[in-house]
Order: C-alpha cells, then structure tokens, then sequence
C-alpha cells in the first residue's frame, strides 16, 4: 500500500470516527441548549450519557469478536447509516423517553458495529511502526472532522430564533453529513483488508480468558479509563464558561468545539513526541499527565481572573487531555500484543476504558444540581485533578513491565 492511499485511508476512517460519536456526545457542545429545548434538568442529560453507557459496556466484548470476523468495511457503513438514522428521529422528537431509546440503539450502532472494527482498520492500514504517528494522523482527522461538523451543526443552530427548532436543524446537519460518510466508506474502504494483515486466523471464544488472564491488558485498561475520564471530562469546561465566566451559551460552545475536537489535530505532534522524543506513547503519558493535573488544579484554585486568562486556562486541559487520548491505541502495538486478537482486545479494553460513561455523566449532573455552580464545578474538577494523577502512576507502571519483558526476550535471544 502506498503511503498516499495508506494516509487517505486514515483520514477517511477517522471521518468516520470523528462525525459518528457528535451525535451520542452532542451535550459536549449543546449542552444549556439541550437543557432548553428538551426542558430537561443536569441531571436527566447526565442520565441518557449512562444509558449509552450501559449500552456499550454490554456490547464492546461481543463487539470485538465480531471486529474479528466480518469485514470492517461492511460494518463501518452499517453503524454510520443506523446512527444518521438516529438522529433524524432525535431532531423529530426532542422528548427525553424517545431519547432514551434513541441513546440505547446508539450504544449498538457505535460500540457494538463500530468501534472495534474501527480501531482495527486504523491498525492494519496504518502498520504496526510508528504507532503514535499513524494513530496521530487517524485523530488528527478525526477531530478535524468533528469540529467542522460542530461548527456546522453551531451555525445551523444559530439561524434559528428558539432551541427546538435549532436543535432540530442541528441534529439533521449532523445526519446529513454522517450518512455521507458512511457512503464514502462504502466506497473506498476496500473489501480485502483483512487479507492484508494475517487476519484470517479465527478468534474463537476460549481466547477471551487470555485476555483476561494479562497484566498488561488489564494495566491498560486502566490507562484508558482514566484517559477517557479526562477525554469527557474536560467538556464540562464549556457549560463552565457560561455558568461561572457568564459568557454567553454560544461563545461557551465555540471554544468547546475547539477544545474537545479542533485539539485532535495535536495528535500527531503527539505521536511524533512519543515515538521521536520520548520513543514511548507511555514515557510521554508519565510526563503530559503530570502537566494536565496541574493546569485543572489552577483552575481550581486561582482567583478574581480576568475572563481573557479563564478562558484561556480552560483550553489547556483539553489540548493536553486530546493529544494524549489521541494516540492511547498505540499502547496496545507498543505493548507487543498480538493482531490477530485486536478487535478483542479493544473490545475489552474499551468495555473497561470507557466505563466513566455509565458512572461519572449522572454523578456529575447530581453534583451541579445540589450544589452551588461555583462548588459543583469545582468538585468536578478535582475529580479530574485525581484522574490525570492516576493515569500518570499506571504509565509508568506499564513501562517498566513491558521494559522488564523485552529484557527477559533480549536474555534468552
């Protein structure tokens, strides 16, 4: 594969992930908007984040062993159609029962078809050298894509004149673009990519404990989650700016957009620090954790700011928080585990890593909702202080047992 189609199949797939997960995470950006048009509380939004949660906590494990057996193509551009589909029912609808149901499907149509089979793909197209590069192109598009959709999706919302119609013509814009996405996927993802890459191999259910029974897995997943935390938890900086900066809700969701998807596009810088700097992603996660930690704790703890200078705090978390989760699937080829066992292994990995959807989203809510607005957002984020501090300590943990192992290898060679 040339290095021209092998990069335009990164950016495709990432596309592909950057415009399907605007739909399930639209309060990352429309947050107080939902909150009017669908005349919910913190705490019911919260509530349908948990329920996708849920979903695809159930999902990713038989999700990946799919991932292992069906092509990636087909499932790309099924998962695609279904959640365009979704949210033309969301903007149609706008009531919280409905949506419910909607936040369930769509734990089926991104955890269950999608998200392993993704990974993989970005895995074989992008080979197993330069790990943080090729994940770094991957997220680069991926949060390209996002953010010109959120942008999109913003401006749409703005030509109207109340939040139900906006919602409504911002949920289609979000369909329109995700099916042709999908289309798009149909098209070029070719059809023989697991020929390419060994993945003949049947992965049968008995190599599930495997999985379970290594370290290493489990050290990752614990990565992940806290990753993940930080990942969602940095876009409770956008109804922050509004609630306690008071700048107003479209201004909060511009400079949202850029923090949680325009600062993908650090990801390659991100893999380059990590393969050419540090020549680990997990030396580079020891390091931009530590600095992550201490941007929220200023935050926290400065005072009497001008609004100049808590906005621009508030975007540091997200550009450190994105460049390093942009580039956490690295870790899995670094750590020598095998391919023929990818989708597998992301499906566990995400089952654990992204557990913070079925738990922090409702506790988060509960929290601004009996407290002050100042406290609540500043429980929050020391929450997030805590997370950063962990993913740092499990970093390092992992380093050095992946060291130890390929001490153990060089020994005996």
């Amino acid at each position: 594969m040339t290095n021209l189609r092998k990069y335009s199949l990164l950016i495709l797939l990432g596309m592909a992930g950057g415009t399907i997960y605007d739909f399930p995470y639209i309060k990352y950006i429309f947050y107080n908007q939902l909150l009017s048009a669908m005349n919910i509380n913190n705490t019911q939004l919260g509530v349908l984040t948990t329920i996708y949660g849920v979903g695809c906590l159930v999902l990713y494990i038989p999700g990946g062993f799919l991932a292992d057996h069906i092509s990636s193509k087909l499932s790309l551009t099924l998962s695609l159609i279904m959640t365009a589909i979704l949210a033309i029912v969301f903007g149609l609808t706008l009531n919280f029962t409905i949506s419910i149901v909607i936040w369930a499907l769509l734990a089926f149509s991104s955890a269950f078809i999608f998200w392993s089979a993704l990974i993989k793909a970005v895995r074989i197209v992008g080979g197993e050298k330069n790990g943080g590069r090729m994940y770094g192109i991957y997220y680069a598009a991926n949060g390209l894509s996002a953010a010109l959709l959120n942008f999109f999706s913003l401006w749409i919302y703005g030509q109207s004149n109340n939040s139900k119609s906006g919602m409504l013509l911002a949920t289609f814009s979000m369909a329109l673009v995700i099916g042709l996405i999908g289309i798009l996927v149909f098209i070029f993802l070719p059809s023989e990519d697991e020929k390419t890459a060994e993945r003949n191999t049947k992965v049968e259910f008995s190599q599930i404990k495997k999985i379970l029974r290594s370290p290493v897995v489990w050290l990752i997943s614990i990565i992940f989650f806290m990753t993940y935390s930080l990942f969602s938890g940095v876009s409770y900086l956008t109804p922050y700016l509004a609630d306690v900066a008071n700048i107003s809700n479209q201004m909060s969701s511009f400079l949202g957009i850029i923090r949680n998807y325009v600062f993908l596009l650090l990801a390659p810088l991100s893999g380059l620090i990590a393969d050419r700097v540090f020549h680990s992603t997990l030396k580079w996660f020891v390091i931009g954790y530590i600095v992550l930690a201490f941007s929220l704790l200023a935050l926290v703890f400065l005072k009497n700011l001008p609004i100049g200078m808590v906005i621009f705090l508030s975007l540091i978390p997200g550009m450190l928080a994105l460049s390093l989760y942009g580039i956490q699937f690295s870790i899995i080829a670094e750590s020598k585990l095998p391919l023929k066992l990818m989708g597998l292994i992301t499906g566990f990995v995400s089952l654990v890593g992204y557990l913070p959807d079925l738990i922090l989203p409702t506790l988060y809510g509960k929290i601004l909702d009996t407290n002050s607005v100042v406290e609540g957002y500043k429980k929050i984020f020391l929450f997030l202080t805590i997370f950063a501090l962990v993913a740092s300590l499990f970093s390092w943990v992992i380093y050095k047992v992946n060291r130890k192992k390929q001490v153990e290898i060089d020994n005996r060679k």
